[in-house]
């Protein structure tokens, strides 16, 4: 019995294993396909009133 319940504990385990390496290539493959690309973006620029308005509080 003792032997039964470690050897499907295996089983699970490695099953549990192939499914997430299944997952995580999944994920790879759509980062590779749809991931960030490399050309510039443009950027508003921030308004200065908006960016020094809660540095100084004093």
């Amino acid at each position: 019995m003792v032997r039964a319940a470690q050897q499907s504990f295996v089983d699970g385990r490695q099953q549990a294993m192939w499914a997430g390496v299944a997952v995580m290539g999944t994920l790879l493959a759509h980062v590779l396909a749809r991931g960030p690309r490399t050309s510039a973006r443009v950027t508003s620029p921030v308004d200065e009133s908006e960016a020094t308005a809660g540095a100084v509080s004093a």
